[in-house]
């Protein structure tokens, strides 16, 4: 299983689901490298419909880090608001000891503005950004009120007195990201069993909660910094960020090489719930923007992929 420590206090888990070699797994020279953030909650097993996705595993390098404070990445968890930057920043130390030079980001929902300081530390090292559910800058009050209910409704014991979420407290967290969609049960179920976010650990929850109540927006001159070809995925039922805000993200960034798709009936984190047009506008503007024929590769049999060893 692979671990990048990058300080005494942080040690990343991360995945690279791209190579063949699961035990040691490298990065292909010949590849465009893919960085996937995943949203809160979840760890990087939450972009499985991606990998899954011939075009993107056979066409580009497919990284995956479970960034501060959630999957098997080991992190100090203070008192402290949660820091963008700081984890920005650490991602980047991850990246250099990876040797990754450029890249592309694909960030879902918090990864979404993870990538963004990522860009702002190190705008050469970023070659495109896919904005999958990106929330708004700031959170509005309304948003900030409930979250601080469901917060507090966190640190409560289970109907039984066990250490897990109350039903009802899942019913929400499944309601905001996955709307009304059966099909996030499983994924939903396996995270309550077996994720640290549970009552007892009441400084996860607050870092977590955090990332959402004490967001600092980018200035409006780091905004238009971004230059870069920027694609925004927004979900046409996203609950607590509606179709507006996309169109204010893509408002925001007027020099950036931008372009919007909004799907339909889709909740907040629909890269799990509607797999294909997600992967579909990513394949697109991915293979534009790199020349790769992902449509072709995924066609191959796999004797004719190439089977390239790393580069020492």
């Amino acid at each position: 299983m692979p671990f990048l420590k990058v300080s005494s206090t942080l040690t990343f888990h991360y995945l690279i689901p791209s190579c063949p070699d699961h035990d040691h797994p490298y990065l292909d020279d010949d590849k465009p490298t893919l960085l996937l953030l995943h949203p809160r909650l979840f760890d990087s097993y939450f972009f499985a419909p991606q990998w899954r996705d011939a075009r993107l595993a056979r066409g580009y390098n497919l990284l995956a880090i479970d960034h501060h404070y959630h999957g098997k990445t080991k992190a100090v968890l203070d008192d402290k608001p949660y820091d963008f930057l700081m984890v920005a920043a650490d991602l980047l130390k991850a990246l250099d000891k990876l040797h990754v030079k450029k890249c592309h980001i694909f960030g879902n929902s918090l990864g979404a503005a993870i990538a963004f300081r990522i860009y702002i530390l190190r705008p050469q090292l970023v070659e495109s950004v896919i904005l999958c559910s990106k929330e708004s800058p700031v959170e509005s009050e309304e948003n900030k009120e409930q979250y601080r209910l469901l917060r507090d409704a966190c640190f409560e014991f289970d109907d039984e007195g066990n250490d897990r979420l109350a039903s009802d407290v899942v019913y929400g967290l499944h309601y905001i990201y996955f709307g009304e969609e059966t099909g996030a049960d499983a994924i939903i179920e396996e995270w309550v069993a077996t994720s640290n976010f549970r009552p007892s650990n009441r400084k996860l929850i607050t870092k977590v909660f955090s990332s959402l109540l004490d967001r600092v927006p980018l200035s409006s001159e780091q905004a238009e910094s971004i230059t870069c070809p920027v694609l925004i995925i927004h979900g046409g039922a996203d609950v607590p960020y509606p179709v507006p805000n996309a169109h204010d993200l893509y408002n925001s960034l007027p020099n950036a090489q931008r372009e919007m798709v909004i799907i339909p009936d889709a909740p907040h984190y629909l890269s799990w719930t509607h797999v294909r047009q997600v992967n579909d506008a990513t394949v697109r503007f991915l293979d534009r923007i790199t020349g790769v024929d992902s449509e072709a590769l995924a066609k191959l049999p796999a004797s004719e992929l190439p089977n390239k060893e790393p580069s020492l």
